[in-house]
């Protein structure tokens, strides 16, 4: 081996070396499913499909959502627990996963035939982050495949997967949930013929054809009954399910009008926290989680108190929303951040009257800044790699002399 080859050897370690000192932030990204196919579409329908994407690295990620393709102008995304706020991107904590919603809605004037859009999520680099060089933080772009084949011919199908109600109390509506899968391209909106009777007598019939399932989905249709003038005791409701001209389902639903008090409301503040990272002029999203462990649906509301360094700033609220029985849903407060400092939300859940014990979450916000002049990155710093390679080559030469002092010994 001759000097030159030596040297040429040396000078490729001594840049792999450079190279493999450098750090990547490399955000773990997954999808679940990572493709989706919708048969039988019809013009002028609104498909949905929801996508998982979880977030397996050691920090929060955000990841923007956009499509390619044909079909690809159709779709509009929005997280799942939020179907009618439209999003651009998608927020995820570290070690979680979020639902993505996509709605897609098929021109009325579309042609025949299949339709394949990609999506994809990619992750977006915090700001401030690198994006180039040996320390940048790597962007991850994962593709989820669709095929959407449009037809014209529109098919109306479902089953009922089941029909169910509860007892309730005077004055508190009889609540008969149906089950109704879509089996069909076009929304399904059911006729739900009730009859109530008490001993054998008829006491009301109504239809309820209000509620429709979109395509591909199963969900259930709330159907009410409003029990006032009625005295406690023993009903039942018969219900029959048809879809166009064909009677899907029939069951009698026996259930009892209790008196009032007699099923106990009941709640409990799972969980308080907040979403995102708080920063200056941001708006900060406090999640509640309420479980309704009564007997009988419930109407809840969050109601907190925000402290910024120990003064109280603002008070806070949800809508009120339906909590059925057995259910745990989450309740949405907003707040817009103006100042840094340390700041404290604490809050309760109030229900028919009652409230849950108190919850608090602590979080700083910090003083907005950027990177200040002669700040070096994270790294090697540019005289380490010099260092480096001048202490390679001199490593270099000194193993070309000791080759060269062998061969004239051996000579």
């Amino acid at each position: 081996m001759n000097q030159r080859n030596i040297l040429t050897g040396i000078f490729i370690i001594a840049l792999i070396a450079v190279f493999s000192c450098s750090t990547v932030q490399a955000p773990g990204l997954g999808i679940s499913p990572p493709s989706f196919t919708i048969d039988d579409a019809l013009k002028g329908v609104e498909y949905e499909v929801i996508i998982t994407v979880c977030n397996t690295g050691d920090d929060n990620e955000t990841y923007e959502l956009t499509s390619t393709g044909p079909a690809s102008e159709w779709i509009t995304y929005y997280r799942a627990d939020e179907p009618e706020a439209q999003i651009a991107s998608l927020y995820i904590p570290k070690q979680s996963t979020e639902q993505m919603l996509m709605k897609i809605t098929v021109p009325t004037d579309a042609p025949n035939r299949k339709y394949t859009p990609t999506i994809y999520v990619k992750s977006v680099p915090p700001e401030g982050a690198v994006v180039e060089g040996a320390v940048a933080h790597a962007i991850v772009r994962i593709p989820v495949k669709g095929t959407i084949q449009v037809t014209g011919m529109q098919i109306l199908k479902g089953t009922v997967k089941g029909i169910t109600g509860t007892d309730t109390e005077v004055d508190y509506p009889l609540k008969i949930k149906v089950e109704l899968q879509n089996e069909g391209n076009v929304v399904a909106i059911p006729s739900i013929q009730v009859s109530i009777t008490k001993e054998g007598k008829t006491v009301d019939s109504f239809v309820y054809d209000e509620t429709g399932v979109k395509p591909r989905k199963t969900e259930a249709i709330t159907v009410l009954w409003d029990t006032k003038g009625n005295e406690p005791g023993n009903y039942t409701a018969s219900v029959a399910v048809s879809l166009g001209d064909e009677t899907l389902a029939k069951k009698d639903v026996p259930f009892s009008i209790l008196p009032r008090g007699a099923l106990t409301h009941k709640g409990v503040l799972k969980a308080l926290t907040i979403e995102g990272q708080p920063l200056i002029n941001s708006v900060l999203k406090i999640i509640t989680s309420f479980e309704n462990t009564g007997a009988i649906d419930t109407l809840a509301k969050f109601k907190g108190e925000l402290y910024h360094d120990g003064t109280l700033m603002e008070v806070l609220e949800s809508k009120e929303m339906l909590v059925e029985v057995g259910e745990t849903r989450q309740l949405f407060a907003y707040y817009k951040i103006t100042e840094p400092g340390k700041y404290t939300i604490k809050g309760d859940v109030s229900y028919e009257g009652k409230e849950t014990d108190k919850k608090d979450v602590p979080f700083t916000v910090l003083e907005a800044e950027g990177v200040k002049d002669g700040e070096a990155q994270k790294g090697i710093p540019g005289f380490e790699i010099i260092y480096c390679l001048i202490a390679l080559f001199v490593s270099a030469l000194i193993l070309c002399t000791m080759t060269r002092r062998r061969g004239i010994r051996k000579r």
